[in-house]
C-alpha cells in the first residue's frame, strides 16, 4: 500500500500542477461553470469576427475571476494564448504614462497645470496663444493642446533603432501645432503623449520606461509587462495578424515612431489582472501601491475642456476615457490599436468591476465587449432614468447648424469640417430633435443643466454651452466638437465639391463615349482628350487613394522613405491636377474651333474640376511627397 501511495502521489500532483498551468484558462471563482459558458460565447465570437487568439482578464473587487486566453498567438505553430502570452496592447500605453505622470505630481515634481514650456522649453512646437494660453501638462493627457496626431510618414520607425530624447521628439514635430487655444478641445494626437514621456524623461532623471517599471510595474509584481522599443519578436509575444479576403497575413514588428510612449506597451493576460485588481481596491490602503485612491480619482476627472468646465464629465480625462453605452453602469478605460493588435481595458471602480482583452488582429472587439459586460452585469438592474423638461428660453435661442472643427488631422480629414456637421432643430419637452447629417434624425434626452443623454445611455454625453466669446458650442459623443455657424456658406462649400466630384464623373463618361465617335470620325481625337486627360487623372488620385489606405493598413513602413509605393501615390494624386490643368488648357485652346453642342458640358467640367485640385492643393493632398511631410 505505501509502495503505490509513493507511486500514485506524485503522478496526483502533476496532475493538479498541469492543471491549474493550463495555458488557456486559469479561473479562480467558484462559477467555474459560468465562466466557461461564457468563454464558449467568446470562442464563437473569435471564428465569426476573425480573430486568431484573445487575451482575456476578467476581474471583480474581491477576485480574480479569469486571466487566460483563447485561441492561436501563432497560427502557423498552432501554439495557444495562455495567460503569459504577451500581446502590444497600443495606445493603452498611454494610461500607463499617464499614471507615471501622475505620480511625479503626487510627490510634487510636477503640477498638472505646468506650462510646458517650464518643464521642457527645449522643446519646439507651434502655439499662437502661448502669452495667453500655454501648452500645460494637463493638455498633453487629456488631448486638448490642440496638437494634430502623427503623421503617415512618422507612424513606424525603420532605422533600426530605437529614438530616445529630444530626437525622438524632434521626429514627431510637424503634429506639435496648436490648431485652437489649448485648453478648450479635446483633438486625440499620439505625439502629445511622446512629448509626455520626455517630460517624465527630463523630471525623473531617468528614461520614461524605466520609470513606469520602478513606480508602476514592480510594486503590483506585474512582471511580464514591458516596453516594446526595439521591434524585436520574442517567442512570448503573440504574432499580430491582418485579415483580409479570406486569410492571414502576419504583421512584423515595428519600433515605435518616436519614443514609444504613446504606444510601446506589451503585457500578458495574468498581469493585467493584476492591474486590475489594484485598480478596483485603491481604497485599500497598501504601502506598496504605486497611486492612492486620490490620485486615481483625480484622473478620472476632465479638468481643461470647455464641456467639463459647462459640467459635462463624459470624455477623456487623465489618460484615460469615460464610455456611456452600457445600460446598467458605465466603464471608464483605454482602447488600443496598432498593426496587427487590437486591445480594451475597461473598469469600474464604484462597482467593483473590470476586464481586459486584446486581439491579435486588427479586429471588431465590440461583440465581445457586450459578452463580457453582460456577464459581469448580470447580477445588477438598470438605473432608474429621469429626464428634465427642457427650458424653452434657455435652449432654442441656441438651435441651429453647428460645424465640426476638431479632426484628428487636418490634412485628410478636412472634409469633416464640411461634411461633419449637425443641426440642432427642435425642442419637444424632455427631448433635443438632432439632425447628424443625411437626414439621420436622434431624440437627446435633457438631463438637467443643459447635458443630454442618447436613448439607451445612462449618463449624459453631449452637451450645449457658450465659449468665452458667448459663442455656442455643442460638444457630443466620441469627444466631437461644433460650433454654431451660419449654413449658407457650408452649403455652398458642399455644392461645389459635389459639383467637382460630378464633373470628375462625367469626364470618365464623356471619354467612354467620345472613344466611338473618335473611331467613327464624328469627334476629333484632340477634343477627346479635354475629357479624357482628367479622366485619367482622376482614375489615377482614385488608384493612388486606394494604394494608400492599403498601404496604411498593412505596410505602414513604406510611407517612411521614397519608394515604388510611396511614388506612386505621390504621382497618382499628382496626375490628377496635371490631368485637369492639360484638359482646361486643351479647351481654351479649341473653343472657338469645338462644336456648341460640347462646349457648355466641357466647361462645366473643367472649371469644377479645377475647384477640385485648388481645393486638395490647399490641403496637402496633391503635390506633397508622403515620405517628406
Amino acid at each position: 500500500m505505501d509502495k503505490l501511495l509513493k507511486i500514485l502521489l506524485p503522478l496526483i500532483a502533476t496532475s493538479l500542477i498541469c492543471y491549474k498551468a493550463n495555458a488557456q484558462q486559469q479561473c479562480r471563482h467558484s462559477k467555474t461553470s459560468e465562466i466557461r459558458q461564457l468563454l464558449a460565447q467568446i470562442d464563437v465570437i473569435l471564428d465569426k469576427e476573425h480573430m486568431p487568439g484573445l487575451m482575456i482578464s476578467i476581474v471583480k473587487k474581491d477576485s480574480i475571476l479569469f486571466s487566460g486566453g483563447l485561441g492561436y498567438a501563432d497560427l502557423e505553430k498552432r501554439t495557444p494564448v495562455d495567460r503569459i502570452t504577451q500581446f502590444h496592447l497600443a495606445s493603452i500605453t498611454k494610461f500607463f504614462v499617464a499614471m507615471g505622470i501622475q505620480k511625479l505630481i503626487a510627490e510634487g515634481k510636477l503640477n498638472l497645470n505646468d506650462p510646458l514650456q517650464k518643464s521642457v522649453p527645449e522643446i519646439s512646437y507651434t502655439n499662437n496663444w502661448e502669452s495667453t494660453n500655454p501648452v500645460r501638462i494637463v493638455h498633453l493627457l487629456e488631448h486638448t493642446a490642440g496638437f494634430e496626431d502623427i503623421h503617415l510618414n512618422k507612424m513606424v520607425n525603420t532605422t533600426g533603432k530605437p529614438l530616445t530624447g529630444i530626437a525622438a521628439i524632434e521626429e514627431i514635430e510637424n503634429s506639435l501645432n496648436c490648431r485652437w487655444k489649448p485648453g478648450k478641445i479635446m483633438s486625440y494626437s499620439n505625439p502629445g503623449y511622446n512629448v509626455l514621456g520626455y517630460v517624465m524623461e527630463k523630471v525623473s532623471g531617468i528614461p520614461w520606461d524605466q520609470y513606469i517599471n520602478q513606480t508602476l510595474l514592480k510594486p503590483l509584481e506585474m512582471d511580464h509587462t514591458l516596453f516594446d522599443l526595439s521591434g524585436e519578436s520574442l517567442p512570448t509575444y503573440a504574432k499580430g495578424y491582418d485579415y483580409r479576403n479570406g486569410r492571414f497575413t502576419v504583421f512584423p514588428n515595428y519600433i515605435p515612431g518616436s519614443n514609444g510612449a504613446s504606444s510601446a506597451l506589451v503585457s500578458n493576460a495574468s498581469d493585467m489582472a493584476k492591474f486590475l485588481h489594484y485598480l478596483l481596491n485603491t481604497t485599500k490602503k497598501n504601502g506598496n501601491d504605486p497611486l492612492s485612491e486620490r490620485d486615481i480619482a483625480e484622473m478620472e476627472k476632465i479638468h481643461s475642456t470647455l464641456a467639463s468646465q459647462n459640467g459635462l464629465q463624459t470624455g477623456y480625462a487623465l489618460g484615460n476615457d469615460f464610455f456611456p453605452n452600457n445600460k446598467k453602469v458605465t466603464f471608464r478605460g483605454h482602447n488600443g490599436k496598432g498593426e496587427g493588435f487590437s486591445s480594451w481595458i475597461f473598469f469600474n471602480r464604484e462597482v467593483g468591476l473590470a476586464y481586459a482583452i486584446s486581439t491579435n488582429c486588427n479586429a471588431n472587439l465590440w461583440p465581445v465587449s457586450q459578452v463580457i459586460e453582460d456577464f459581469l452585469t448580470t447580477d445588477l438592474e438598470p438605473p432608474m432614468m429621469n429626464s428634465v423638461i427642457i427650458d424653452r428660453a434657455k435652449i432654442e435661442p441656441l438651435l441651429g447648424y453647428y460645424q465640426f472643427i476638431n479632426p484628428k488631422n487636418e490634412r485628410w480629414e478636412f472634409h469633416k469640417r464640411v461634411f461633419g456637421g449637425i443641426n440642432l432643430l427642435a425642442i419637444e419637452n424632455d427631448k433635443l430633435v438632432v439632425d447628424k447629417g443625411n437626414g439621420q434624425l436622434d431624440s437627446l434626452i435633457h438631463m438637467g443643466n443643459c447635458l443630454f443623454r442618447s436613448r439607451g445611455n445612462i449618463i449624459p454625453s453631449y452637451i450645449i454651452g457658450s465659449d468665452d466669446n458667448g459663442r455656442p458650442f455643442f460638444q457630443g459623443d466620441g469627444n466631437n466638437f461644433y460650433v454654431r455657424t451660419s449654413y449658407g456658406p457650408i452649403l455652398f462649400q458642399k455644392i461645389l465639391i459635389y459639383l467637382g466630384l460630378f464633373a470628375a464623373v462625367m469626364s470618365i463618361i464623356y471619354t467612354l463615349v467620345g472613344i466611338p465617335l473618335v473611331l467613327f470620325r464624328k469627334i476629333k481625337s484632340i477634343d477627346l482628350c479635354i475629357a479624357c486627360s482628367p479622366a485619367l487623372g482622376t482614375i489615377c488620385f482614385l488608384l493612388a487613394y486606394r494604394k494608400m489606405g492599403l498601404t496604411d493598413a498593412i505596410n505602414k513602413e513604406l510611407f517612411t522613405t521614397l519608394n515604388t509605393t510611396s511614388f506612386s501615390i505621390f504621382a497618382g494624386m499628382l496626375f490628377f491636377g496635371i490631368g485637369v490643368l492639360i484638359g482646361a488648357y486643351l479647351l481654351c485652346k479649341r473653343w472657338p474651333k469645338m462644336q456648341k453642342s460640347i462646349k457648355l458640358p466641357l466647361a462645366f467640367n473643367s472649371i469644377f474640376l479645377l475647384y477640385l485640385v485648388v481645393l486638395l492643393s490647399i490641403h496637402g493632398w496633391i503635390g506633397i511627397p508622403i515620405w517628406r511631410m
